[in-house]
């Protein structure tokens, strides 16, 4: 069975909590993410998204105040999973919320990586493929062999 430890990505663009709303924006735009977990030292401690910083962004411009921190505007609820969270764990996660991804902890909180809904259905994709036909298919795949096998 396939966990999470095993379709991670074990490296993980962080933010940190005193991290500037206008840098961490303009970070996540250059690498093109949607959002990143914050960190202080190696535990998680929050999960900072666009939504986030729009939020903060618009809030600044309309009270002309500056957007602040990264730790003042971050979620600090939201979904983790450890490593040994099996993929059909993962697949209800991401399809039960909105979320893309899902940080990975351990026990502790350190965060080990982050797996994506792609990370999931690829992993899944992959499962399938592999996996034993069923006799259906067998019959299928035979009767199209005798098929292609009459007409050649």
């Amino acid at each position: 069975m396939l966990l999470a430890q095993h379709v991670m990505q074990r490296t993980v663009f962080v933010l940190r909590p005193e991290t500037q709303v206008l840098d961490a924006v303009e970070e996540l735009l250059h690498r093109g993410f949607s959002g990143a977990p914050v960190v202080e030292g190696v535990r998680l401690v929050g999960v900072f998204s666009e939504r986030d910083a729009l939020t903060a962004l618009a809030a600044a411009h309309y009270e002309g105040e500056p957007p602040g921190t990264v730790a003042q505007h971050m979620r600090v609820d939201f979904d983790v999973v450890g490593a040994d969270t099996d993929l059909y764990e993962l697949a209800s996660c991401f399809r039960d919320s909105p979320i893309r991804r899902v940080p990975v902890v351990d026990h502790h909180r350190r965060l080990l990586g982050i797996v994506s809904r792609g990370d999931v259905l690829k992993a899944l994709r992959l499962l399938y493929r592999s996996r034993e036909k069923t006799g259906y298919e067998r019959l299928q795949d035979h009767m199209a062999l005798k098929q292609s096998g009459a007409h050649g």
